[in-house]
């Protein structure tokens, strides 16, 4: 893989995780006014749909491609997987997370889901016989050390809704390792539509069957529902499946973890919560590992 192809895929995680950042202060705006799987159901049909005519408009773009794939049968079935699998952990981490956050705080919560970034590795090491080196080890060790600074302000205890969110956080990672498995085989644009597809259809049969939505309640939150369905979807998702495409899993998960580091900074921006300097410290740390797990070596990794 050449070192342009992979500063691309860092760039495109890089904004993937500040785009997501920012689209937390919406996220909690968002909140006040629906609940968790009506709005994780009407952000995913949104992103859905505002990615119809971006497919729409590079397949044409593309039409009478000599890389066309040849056996349309076979790539159709891969994609169909792909979509099934990216889409479940999506939706599954998703919920999880939010049945997690109303039995815990949001700083442990945040602490807890972003500790995917130790999963990816022992997953990709355990299960795809993926070698990391020491220099990987030290980032996610460094990062996890941010993320506590950053996150935790009192003393740490595992409850029920902690032990739910480092499930929560088990899920990403498995998301993160699938899309990582599947953007080598299947278009990214295709990949990331119709796992769209997946979450909204999962989430919208439970928002049916558990939750009450009125016309008024989706008026207050189609601001934030909005830009979280564009931005935080269309856009946030489809840079990880472009970025995953040149960067490896476990890297992708360091890079995608400074979504803390840039929520809370956009919270200060634009709710107004104050960062102290143990927060500065931790997201100094976790830019650190960021930085660590990008120096170049002499042997190729």
């Amino acid at each position: 893989m050449s070192k342009n192809k992979n500063a691309l895929g860092v760039v495109m995680l890089f904004l993937a995780a500040l785009i997501w950042g920012l689209a937390f202060s919406a996220q909690s705006i968002g909140a006040r006014y629906v609940n968790a799987y009506t709005f994780l159901a009407i952000r995913s049909w949104i992103s859905f749909i505002a990615m119809i005519p971006v497919v729409y408009f590079f397949k044409k773009k593309n039409t009478g491609n000599s890389n066309k794939h040849t056996d349309e049968r076979a790539y159709k079935k891969t994609l169909f997987i792909a979509s099934l699998c990216s889409g479940f952990f999506l939706f599954f981490a998703s919920a999880m997370q939010q049945i997690g956050i109303q039995e815990s705080n949001a700083s442990k919560a945040g602490f807890i889901t972003a500790l995917y970034v130790i999963f990816v590795p022992i997953i990709s090491m355990i299960f795809f016989k993926i070698k990391e080196g020491i220099r990987l080890w030290i980032s996610v060790v460094l990062s996890v050390a941010g993320l506590f600074l950053l996150c935790i302000h009192t003393g740490f205890n595992l409850e029920y809704g902690d032990v739910i969110l480092l499930f929560s956080a088990l899920l990403f990672a498995l998301q993160i390792i699938t899309v990582g498995h599947f953007v080598k085989k299947v278009a990214v644009l295709d990949l990331s539509i119709f796992q769209f597809l997946v979450v909204a259809v999962f989430s919208s049969i439970v928002m049916i069957l558990f939750e009450k939505l009125t016309v008024e309640m989706i008026i207050k939150a189609m601001s934030s529902l909005l830009f979280v369905g564009i931005f935080s979807g269309a856009c946030g998702y489809t840079l990880q499946n472009i970025g995953q495409q040149y960067v490896r899993p476990s890297v992708a998960g360091l890079l995608m973890s400074l979504e803390s580091v840039f929520s809370a900074i956009f919270a200060w921006i634009i709710l107004g919560e104050v960062l102290r300097n143990r927060e500065l410290a931790g997201a100094v740390l976790m830019f650190v590992a960021i930085v660590i797990a990008q120096l170049p070596v002499k042997r190729k990794e």
